[in-house]
């Protein structure tokens, strides 16, 4: 056989229904998932929840529900695309793109949900209205003297105790606050709005979390960024996004970790890794290294050496000079 002559002519070729065996394969493989979940389980972690973090940290929970309220918690002031704050703009693209996921975390986070509470229970009402009734330099001075109150907090007979100030109607109603949270009202209360098209929409009830609560989960199990957290399973014993290594390795470089726009930089460092191995075959030299390298000889050096021409006879090289 020469070099140049198709294998393919060396098979039998037989009609196949592709679409058939596309189909058949998706049922064993649905088959072999379901019975491996049946009989191993699902490697899912204990999710974190508002009533779950509520009950186990009252005082904590009391403390981002404050913060959230003097406008110091982690959303509060993010900055765009859900607010005007600047704690975490990286870039002025981030700045551009504007607030299109807008949150005012007091007003959303803590009042709103209150407010429908209230209907309930119209005791938590007429705390929430001696608090909005306030002025805001009032509202102010009652939110720092409380803060500092929280550090000594203590969760007793079904509340949290403080030491004695002048705190207004904070207490109650960073209490009344807590007993939603606990009673898991909080969660519909967060994902519920307005709006018939986007009232399943989940993202105050996920942004209400960010920050101590994600990172109290998240460090036991080495899921934190500066632990390579992505790479790491959720659930002990199963196996972590490995392939995600080296866009983590990305992240641990200094120049990178300590900028503020870390996210930003890792992403263009990312997208220039990408742009020259799309432009390789354009590129001087480099196009010219898997020749240099050769690796395509061993791994086809057996066929090579199957399909290789034989030298041609002392009569047929007489034929081709005649």
């Amino acid at each position: 056989m020469r070099v140049q002559d198709d294998v393919v002519k060396d098979y039998r070729l037989v009609p196949e229904d592709f679409v058939k065996h596309l189909f058949s394969t998706l049922a064993v493989v649905i088959v072999v998932v379901l019975l491996a979940s049946l009989l191993f389980g699902v490697p899912e972690a204990t999710p974190l929840t508002i009533k779950s973090y509520a009950s186990k940290n009252p005082v904590a929970f009391e403390q981002m529900a404050l913060r959230a309220l003097d406008g110091q918690g982690r959303i509060a002031s993010y900055g765009p695309p859900y607010n005007h704050g600047n704690a975490s703009v990286q870039t002025s693209i981030q700045s551009a793109v504007g607030v299109i996921h807008p949150v005012n975390a007091a007003t959303d986070f803590i009042l709103k949900p209150l407010a429908m509470a209230s209907i309930i229970n119209p005791a938590i009402g007429r705390t929430l209205g001696n608090f909005n009734a306030a002025s805001p330099a009032q509202q102010k001075s009652w939110e720092t003297a409380y803060t500092t109150a929280l550090s000594h907090g203590v969760y007793r007979h079904g509340a949290v105790v403080t030491p004695k100030g002048n705190f207004g109607p904070l207490p109650a109603l960073m209490n009344d606050v807590l007993l939603l949270g606990k009673s898991g009202l909080m969660s519909g209360a967060l994902i519920r709005n307005g709006s018939i098209v986007t009232r399943f929409d989940n993202q105050n009830y996920l942004l209400f979390l960010q920050g101590t609560p994600m990172h109290q989960i998240a460090k036991p199990l080495a899921l934190t960024g500066e632990q390579w957290g992505i790479i790491h399973p959720a659930v002990p014993g199963y196996p972590g996004a490995w392939w995600m290594t080296i866009p983590t390795w990305v992240y641990q470089w200094s120049f990178v970790a300590n900028n503020a726009a870390a996210d930003a930089m890792a992403l263009s460092i990312g997208f220039l890794f990408w742009l020259a191995l799309a432009l390789v075959p354009w590129i001087p030299g480099l196009n010219r290294l898997p020749r240099y390298l050769g690796v395509h000889r061993l791994i086809w050096k057996e066929y090579y050496r199957s399909h290789s021409e034989p030298p041609a006879s002392d009569e047929e090289g007489r034929k081709h000079a005649s």
